[in-house]
């Protein structure tokens, strides 16, 4: 009976076990548990039992409980390799992986022929990252196993987390045919390859091992990669919209499509596309970093700034994160903090394209206009045909007023992209720079009409394009003057969708101001602002602001400007820029001393050469502090700066007339040689008439009267500069004149053929004196000459000492400036016995601002000459009154009357001669380079009229520049001297008088050798 029962329980236990196994088969899990405890209550110590009881929990997640029953497998059998196989796994998946290790080590001792513990240690510490043992556990079992596939799927795996290609390398070579199927071989393999860079095999691959894992992630996000190396879009977008729910955690599908909408032009879906990817993984630095760049290709760069910087935090040392960081600050106009990240991108990186363009850009917008040329040339070595790289060449060579070379530049991007508007535009705005008017006008065309050509899959960006490039080719058209046509072109850019409003209307207003239409141009202004202010347009920039300044500026609103420049600050304009804008303010209403100030503060803040707009502000500092030897090298500095730009070169052309040609640092020389008629005032007529003869003449019988006469004076002029340290400077001549003709004498009385020669010598000093902002600039010296006659010795032949000071003036309170001056000169006469002593001072006032188109002229003037020992004496004064005109930039008008006023003493008699002279004098510039003059007056002599007179001139000047190349302390500089010629004639006519010698006509010219 004992027996049977026996044998009826032994046979209840099998049975149960194996109804355990088909339930746990048929996923019947608690079923397969319920049997099996059964069993095991039948048969306590089957280790049978006991070992599925602990595979049926493991099913079910029960480690814990699966290990206290494997351990009593062990108290049962200590060297179960059942129990210990399952003992190291259930503690593994516990995660207690030293318990595990142990398990897997007793296994190894137990049976040392398995590869099973081997493989198991391989696959702990692989997951531990204890790369080297797991190699050495894989070796042990591919030892004992060679041909089982999951040890070289483990070796392969191994050495590819540790980044050993090699070593992943020669387990992919230990892959049998028969292991090829085999998942895990698949999947290894594809990695393998993968990181090799063989993705077109590893792609081959994946696609296998995805029939056999149709859900594994790593098959699944490499071939994804695959695709992405292969640039296989389509591939990529379809891939990771199939699995994006079949693996709705896995962080690398969206990140990957992300990859396929950026690289297809979808941006927005891009962004959308990695900003899911960080929802499934707050930590995924890449993905932080990809909608970053999205961020700033749609131009949303504070948002992208964010990105970048959450990377960073993750990641301090990540170079993409910079890189993208430094892009963004540009676009928030953050030009320090974009080279400071450029350069730790480069750190990180190394050296690229990208980083050249970027601090290209930044030293561009901190006006470092030579580190920006020469960041893009570096840049160019990467990619040379690359056409954006050329245009921002160009526009940096434009923005130096090199526009030859701006031009080249634009012309191979051209090449490289004949559709871009930009580059037209910017040819054109070279060209009208240049006085090119047929190719300016040429790509103004062509510039409209490639910019009303819109993309087909056009953004907001693009519909800008069109409104930019009406603002350029306006600008092209107002620097040829065509004024009216640029407002045209300005007006369109207002029209056209997205525009910058800001921009437009600046430059509407800069016209306008040009125009003389000074409230138009400030209503533009202020509607620029309003319309930013209320977002209708981007947020005005620090560059704008000084544009709006400069505009202030050019209209006379000094404070207005000063305000703008503030604003400047603010916004995150450069520094540089803010104060030389500011020194230029305070130059343009005489202060000196301020503007030297901010210049003082640009140059201690400088860590490089300075610019062509501060060494600008530098010469007009220096030339009202008429210090011109100074203001003539900063000239230069700034004209071999910007090459081709006018206002440095005019200004150098000027200093160097004013100082002359440089011998060294101390002496500079100048010369002159003219030919010019010398007519005498007709009040002299007047005076002859009454003393000459023994009894005045009467007006009415002009045979007796004294015919008109003139005189031809040759001169030429030596002079020079000496500048000495810490002395005022030092200027003076020396002058050979010859004149030749008739003169009246006043000391004989008498009128007189002359052939006269003067050596003249000339030595003075010229302090310049400060009353507060103004100042007051002497010349006060002494001048001898010797005066001899080959026709008239006696009445001529004279020694001269002169004392001498002559003064000018700023304009005080920018309304009232004068210049005047004082001279005393005597000496005997060498054949006569006579002695002379004359005194003459003039005073003229300028009533107006200094830059203002109308201003009042009026002075006063007198000369008293006297002669002893006999009681002879000369005098003379003139006072006038006018008003002086400028029409544009080329034409100055004054018109005036003058009244002047002589008498004589010749002994016991004495006269008297009034004239009044109304008078115009015409100015016209046509070209830089040319001048000419006109002039008409008429005398009226009051009381004698038979010696009213006109007197008419015309000159035409030729001014070409004379180059010489010197070398200062920051290397070679070319200065320029004038060469100017001048040719006219004058002509006086005495219409009332019928001798014959009524008309008189006379050449003039004149040659300036600097």
């Amino acid at each position: 009976q004992i027996s049977a029962l026996n044998q009826q329980g032994t046979a209840r236990n099998a049975f149960l076990r194996l109804r355990s196994l088909i339930n746990m088969a048929g996923g019947n899990l608690d079923g397969a548990l319920s049997d099996i405890k059964e069993a095991v209550a039948l048969s306590p110590h089957d280790r049978d039992n006991l070992q599925q009881n602990g595979d049926i929990l493991m099913k079910l997640g029960r480690a814990e409980d699966a290990i206290n029953v494997y351990k009593q497998v062990l108290t049962i059998d200590p060297n179960n390799r059942f129990a210990l196989i399952s003992l190291g796994y259930a503690s593994r998946s516990a995660g207690r992986t030293d318990d595990a290790e142990r398990y897997f080590k007793k296994l190894a001792q137990v049976d040392p022929n398995s590869h099973i513990p081997y493989l198991a240690l391989g696959d702990l510490y692989t997951s531990r990252r204890d790369f080297t043992p797991a190699q050495a556990a894989y070796s042990k079992a591919y030892a004992i196993s060679p041909k089982h596939a999951l040890i070289v799927a483990g070796g392969m795996n191994a050495a590819i987390e540790a980044h050993n290609l090699n070593l992943a390398g020669d387990w992919f070579k230990r892959v049998t045919d028969p292991m090829l199927t085999e998942p895990q071989i698949l999947r290894e393999q594809e990695r393998y390859l993968s990181f090799s860079g063989d993705y077109q095999k590893s792609e081959q691959v994946g696609e296998q091992a995805l029939k056999l894992l149709p859900t594994d992630r790593d098959v699944i996000v490499y071939l994804g990669y695959d695709l992405l190396h292969m640039e296989r879009w389509d591939d990529l977008l379809q891939l990771t919209a199939k699995y994006n729910d079949v693996l709705p955690k896995e962080p690398d599908i969206p990140l990957l499509a992300g990859y396929g909408h950026k690289h297809t032009g979808q941006r927005e879906a891009a962004a959308k596309d990695f900003t899911e990817a960080i929802a499934r993984d707050p930590h995924a630095t890449t993905a932080y970093v990809n909608r970053g760049y999205m961020l700033n290709d749609l131009h949303q760069p504070q948002e992208a700034a964010v990105d970048f910087e959450t990377a960073l935090k993750q990641e301090p040392k990540n170079g993409e994160a910079h890189l993208g960081l430094a892009y963004s600050d540009l676009d928030l106009r953050k030009a320090t903090a974009a080279l400071r990240n450029a350069d730790l991108a480069e750190k990180e990186l190394g050296d690229s394209r990208d980083l050249h363009v970027i601090r290209a850009t930044a030293f561009g917008r901190l006006d470092s206009l030579g580190k920006a040329a020469n960041e893009y040339r570096v840049a160019l070595r990467f990619t040379p045909d690359d056409p954006a790289l050329h245009l921002g060449l160009g526009n940096t060579m434009f923005a130096e007023r090199r526009y030859h070379p701006a031009i080249d530049e634009f012309q191979i991007a051209a090449k490289a992209d004949p559709q871009d508007p930009e580059i037209d535009a910017m040819l054109a705005r070279s060209y009208a720079n240049l006085d090119d008017h047929e190719n300016t006008m040429h790509f103004v065309e062509l510039a409209e009409r490639n910019a009303s050509t819109k993309p087909a899959n056009s953004n907001a960006v693009d519909d800008a394009r069109l409104s930019n490039i009406y603002v350029e080719t306006g600008q092209a058209l107002n620097t040829l003057g065509e004024q009216n046509a640029a407002i045209e072109r300005f007006t369109r850019a207002l029209d056209a969708p997205h525009s910058d409003r800001v921009a437009v209307r600046f430059a509407i207003a800069q016209t306008m101001a040009q125009q003389g239409h000074n409230d138009d141009a400030q209503r533009q202004v202020a509607l620029g602002l309003m319309e930013a202010g209320a977002g209708a347009t981007s947020p005005v920039s620090g560059a704008q602001f000084i544009q709006a300044a400069d505009v202030f500026r050019g209209m006379h609103e000094y404070e207005l400007s000063q305000g703008y420049l503030e604003r400047a600050r603010k916004a995150g304009a450069p520094d540089p820029a803010v104060r030389i804008g500011m020194a230029n303010n305070y130059l343009a209403i005489g202060d000196t001393m301020r503007a030297k100030a901010e210049l003082d503060a640009v140059k201690a803040s400088s860590d490089g050469d300075p610019d062509y707009q501060f060494l600008l502000a530098q010469a007009n500092v220096f030339r009202q502090e008429h210090r011109s030897a100074q203001a003539q090298t900063s000239f230069a500095q700034a004209s071999n700066a910007e090459g081709e730009d006018l206002t440095a070169q005019e200004g150098l052309l000027e200093t160097g007339g004013e100082e002359g040609y440089s011998i060294n640092p101390k002496l500079s020389l100048l010369s002159n040689f003219s030919i010019d008629p010398i007519f005498e005032d007709s009040t002299v007529y007047v005076l002859d008439s009454k003393l000459d003869a023994t009894s005045p003449v009467s007006s009415t019988n002009p045979g007796l009267l004294p015919p008109p006469r003139s005189s031809t004076q040759t001169q030429w002029t030596a002079a020079y500069h000496l500048h000495f340290n810490f002395l005022p400077p030092v200027s003076g001549f020396y002058q050979v004149r010859n004149s030749r003709g008739s003169i009246s004498v006043p000391a004989t009385n008498s009128i007189v053929s002359r052939n006269t020669i003067d050596n003249t010598f000339n030595f003075g000093v010229n302090p310049t004196i400060r009353l507060g902002t103004n100042t007051l600039t002497l010349n006060s010296g002494i001048q001898a000459t010797i005066r001899r006659d080959a026709s008239s010795p006696a009445e001529i032949n004279q020694n001269l000492l002169r004392e001498f000071t002559y003064i000018t003036s700023s304009s005080f309170f920018n309304v009232l400036s004068f210049s005047g001056y004082v001279i005393h000169e005597h000496g005997p006469f060498t054949n006569n016995g006579q002695n002379s002593a004359q005194n003459t001072a003039a005073l003229d006032f300028r009533v107006g601002a200094p830059w203002g188109k109308t201003a009042l002229v009026t002075g006063w003037g007198f000369s008293d000459q006297k002669f002893s020992p006999k009681n002879y004496e000369n005098h003379f004064t003139s006072s006038y009154i006018g008003l002086e005109r400028r029409f544009g930039s080329h034409i100055n008008v004054r018109g005036m009357v003058e009244d002047l006023r002589a008498w004589r003493v010749f002994g016991a008699n004495s006269a008297i001669a009034q004239n009044l002279r109304p008078a115009a004098f015409v100015d016209f510039t046509p070209r830089k380079n040319w001048e000419i003059q006109a002039s008409s007056s008429y005398s009226s002599t009051r009381g004698f009229h038979i010696y009213d007179a006109t007197q008419n001139g015309f000159s035409v000047s030729y001014a070409r520049p004379f180059l010489r190349k010197m070398t200062d302390a920051g290397g070679p500089v070319t200065y320029s001297y004038p060469l100017r010629f001048s040719a006219g004639v004058q002509q006086e006519t005495f219409f009332n008088f019928s001798s014959g010698h009524g008309q008189q006509l006379r050449p003039y010219f004149s040659i300036t050798i600097f």
